[in-house]
């Protein structure tokens, strides 16, 4: 058994400019083993323990998207008129609030990455990457759980079967990721001012009217001009069209955001683990 004074002990200390650019991409290559290994041994620890004590277990997460859908399935057969679609709506309101559960589970994941590390940063040494991980596997879960009902709304109410059906995961996977993206880049501003992330948390709320998740693209009107300078609506409009058929997909500006959200991500990820010695500076002296 080794002495704690043989034990390795890792110093952080805040660099500026491009030599913590270089040190951290140093370190997220030398530790990628680690990281790995640890995010998914993390990621187990913590979805044992979230559901153990549940009795309905993994339905939670996919209550909120089925919940979510109901509300809207039902205005629309009491309340709501909606003429300007053929696809039957409980499976156009289904898929639209699934690209919307993907996109902003990963927003508030990776904007909350910190928060429960937030007691063990300044205490113990490990590759700070592997939290954006488990972020990345915890919502990755949660859309599968929640996709898995999809297969179910495309039996009930079965859509004309096309090729471009098969784009339908990439551009589930790519709404996730965009989300994602946006909520690491906010993330060393976040953890200092609980302000922002509630703020946000309370923005989403809104944001959900301002993107066409349970209803169509306008034609016209105002409505349509502020949803096209969402940047989530091009993700939801063509994703949705890959597999209803139902609306036009903007090809060019899902492939400029797909290269968005990756550029992002890597941007985010380097502004993370750079910021984490100011972060653990200011969390360790309040």
């Amino acid at each position: 058994m080794s002495s704690p004074g043989k034990l390795p002990v890792r110093v952080i200390t805040p660099r500026n400019g491009g030599d913590a650019v270089r040190q951290a991409i140093v370190g997220m290559v030398q530790d990628r083993k680690l990281t790995q290994d640890l995010a998914w041994q993390t990621f187990l620890r913590d979805t044992r323990t979230l559901f153990r004590g549940s009795f309905l277990g993994w339905f939670w997460i996919i209550a909120p998207t089925l919940a979510n859908s109901a509300v809207w399935i039902f205005l629309s057969s009491s309340v709501l008129t909606l003429d300007s679609i053929s696809t039957p709506y409980p499976l156009f309101v289904f898929t639209g609030n699934l690209l919307w559960t993907a996109f902003n589970g990963g927003l508030i994941g990776g904007l909350s990455v910190l928060n429960e590390a937030r007691g063990t940063l300044s205490k113990v040494s490990f590759p700070h990457e592997s939290l954006v991980l488990v972020v990345l596997y915890k919502v990755l879960l949660n859309t599968c759980i929640t996709a898995l009902f999809l297969p179910v709304f495309l039996l009930l109410y079965p859509p004309a079967w096309r090729a471009e059906m098969l784009l339908f995961p990439a551009g589930l996977l790519v709404t996730l990721l965009f989300g994602l993206g946006l909520g690491l880049i906010l993330v060393p501003v976040a953890a200092l001012f609980q302000d922002l992330s509630r703020g946000i948390q309370l923005c989403m709320r809104f944001a959900f009217f301002l993107t066409p998740v349970v209803f169509p693209l306008p034609a016209s009107g105002l409505a349509r001009s502020v949803m096209l300078w969402n940047p989530v609506t091009p993700l939801i409009v063509g994703s949705r069209s890959w597999l209803l058929g139902e609306e036009q997909a903007d090809i060019l500006s899902i492939l400029s955001l797909t290269a968005c959200s990756l550029g992002l991500l890597v941007l985010a990820v380097l502004a993370l683990k750079i910021s984490l010695p100011h972060i653990i500076e200011r969390v360790s002296g309040s």
